[in-house]
């Protein structure tokens, strides 16, 4: 402390502390001087040094250079191997989150709002490594969505009965059960090695892509063909699946969801498989799933021929669902397709795309010759049309139609106008007129997606 602010303080009745030291050179000790250092206790040997330390980039002189000066000093040891630097939460505006602007939500607010679990997952997702985060809130919501997500699913399987993890059967197995199998493979290794990297918002990438896209909305749903039939034996392999599949799964997610992991793995009867005698029935002491080896994968027939061609299928589900959407027919609505099929499908196939499509009826015709007109798709399973004879007012929807582009249109001039104008483009940085440009292609798409419907309705 300066001597003159010393002299002062002491005429004023102040005594300045003599034993004084700068917060970060207390802090830079705290690898060891923690454990009973300098003593070489049990507890410093066994934790020194360590493995990873998790900071702030915002610290890296203050705290993180001065441990490892520190523990070369005092220890002979670098204190640890691996620095994870956290991105650094702001708000909307990009202002660094303090109690003096007071930016900062209430994270017990948060939780009681929306969940532990939510809040942990939606931050983990929207975290690039290293990288700074813009809070928002819809992210935590979108965690909230998430774990309801797991929740049902979980519900949906124990709606259906039956005994809990049964060996699977491999001549019982559905292509779709082999790609789901297949797709959970890639997804054990993706997140192995992401959360190695400690890439940990992409690990929670790959476990979101998989359960909801790929497990949620395309493989729980093709095992209504299954559920909705009377074959018991079909039923009860299918029922070994998703346990497989939904145990690991529950065990990929428990880093990112600890508290509704558990509770699902107990409740689904996961845990009995666990012996009590090695650290309890908790998912907490389940091992790590592995991938899929070669012994498995030959064991159950899982080629990757399954991928390719159960992708082709729901990649027809999917330009199906568009004809719907283009001829403006509510998913909900029940709607007659024709498919025309390239080769031979099995009836579990026709089942399954007849479920996806929501149709009724589906009809299966190699000889359909489709009036002139009819909204079609082509693939390589074969051609579907969607019939709108009886199905919508096609007069209705052609003014509908002609309406939106219109819209359209008034949408196109007012950019092309702002792209044509060279006040505007000499001036405006280059991000915001390839904004511009890009905005223009896709009215312009979109202007020539509406005209084809038009011009198929008028057929």
């Amino acid at each position: 402390m300066d001597e003159k602010i010393g002299a002062g303080l002491e005429r004023n009745g102040f005594t300045q502390d003599p034993d004084v030291l700068d917060t970060w050179f207390s802090s830079w000790l705290w690898p060891f001087a923690t454990m009973g250092w300098p003593e070489q206790t049990e507890t410093l040997k066994k934790f020194y040094p360590t493995t990873d330390l998790v900071t702030g980039p915002d610290i890296i002189f203050f705290w993180v250079a001065r441990m490892i000066m520190a523990g070369y000093e005092y220890m002979h040891e670098m204190p640890f191997k691996n620095v994870y630097f956290t991105g650094i939460i702001r708000d909307k505006q990009g202002r660094k989150m303090s109690k003096t602007l007071g930016n900062s939500p209430d994270p017990l607010e948060l939780i009681s709002k929306y969940g532990a679990d939510a809040l942990r997952f939606g931050t983990m997702r929207s975290a690039p490594l290293g990288q700074d985060v813009l809070f928002d809130e819809k992210d935590v919501e979108l965690g909230r969505n998430f774990c309801n997500k797991l929740w049902n699913a979980c519900r949906f399987r124990q709606m259906q009965g039956g005994e809990i993890q049964n060996e699977i059967e491999r001549t019982l197995l559905m292509p779709d059960d082999k790609w789901i199998l297949l797709k959970l493979d890639h997804a054990i290794r993706e997140m192995t090695e992401s959360l190695a990297a400690y890439k940990f918002s992409e690990a929670a990438g790959t476990i979101y892509r998989f359960f909801w896209s790929e497990y949620c909305d395309w493989y729980v749903e093709a095992t209504k063909a299954v559920f909705q039939g009377t074959d018991a034996a079909r039923k009860a392999n299918t029922l070994a699946v998703i346990d497989f599949v939904l145990s690991h799964t529950l065990r990929l997610f428990h880093p990112f969801l600890p508290f509704i992991t558990e509770e699902l793995w107990h409740g689904m009867g996961y845990h009995e498989d666990m012996p009590e005698n090695q650290g309890g029935q908790s998912i907490m002491f389940a091992p790590w799933p592995k991938p899929l080896g070669n012994d498995f994968k030959g064991a159950y027939g899982l080629d990757d021929c399954y991928l390719e061609m159960t992708d082709k299928k729901y990649e027809l589900v999917t330009q199906g669902r568009n004809l719907r959407r283009e001829a403006n027919i509510q998913s909900g609505k029940k709607a007659k397709y024709v498919l025309k099929p390239a080769g031979h499908l099995t009836p579990h196939d026709v089942a399954v795309i007849k479920i996806l499509l929501n149709a009724e009826p589906l009809e299966v015709d190699a000889d359909y010759a489709p009036k002139k007109g009819t909204p079609t798709v082509h693939s390589e399973i074969g051609d579907l049309f969607l019939p709108l004879e009886g199905v919508i007012d096609i007069g209705a929807e052609k003014a509908r139609l002609g309406k939106e582009l219109e819209k359209i249109d008034a949408e196109i001039l007012k950019v092309a106008q702002k792209l044509n104008n060279p006040a505007f483009t000499q001036k405006v940085p280059a991000t915001v007129l390839a904004e511009h440009q890009k905005r223009l292609a896709d009215w312009l798409a979109k202007k020539q997606h509406v005209e084809a419907a038009i011009k198929a309705l008028e057929g």
